[in-house]
């Protein structure tokens, strides 16, 4: 298993027991900190996989906007 596999499972797994945490909330115990810091990690996560991926495919956008460009300007001619 390479370590992107590793790492999404960890992650849905995460996403799991915050939903879980949640819908078994009792306000007079201390899981209020412990929700909301893996509801802050969890979000730190998500934030630094949307910019990773998001660099990723930005070659492949440019490449695919070039390329419509080029078809559209020698339509126009």
């Amino acid at each position: 298993m390479n370590l992107y596999r590793i790492v999404n499972i960890v992650y849905r797994t995460l996403w799991l027991i915050l939903i879980i945490l949640i819908f078994t909330f009792d306000r007079s115990s201390n899981n209020s900190v412990y929700i909301l810091g893996l509801l802050v990690i969890l979000t730190i996560v998500a934030v630094v996989r949307a910019i990773n991926s998001r660099n990723e495919w930005r070659p492949i956008a440019e490449k695919h906007y070039f390329e419509n460009m080029t078809e559209e300007t020698s339509k126009d001619d």
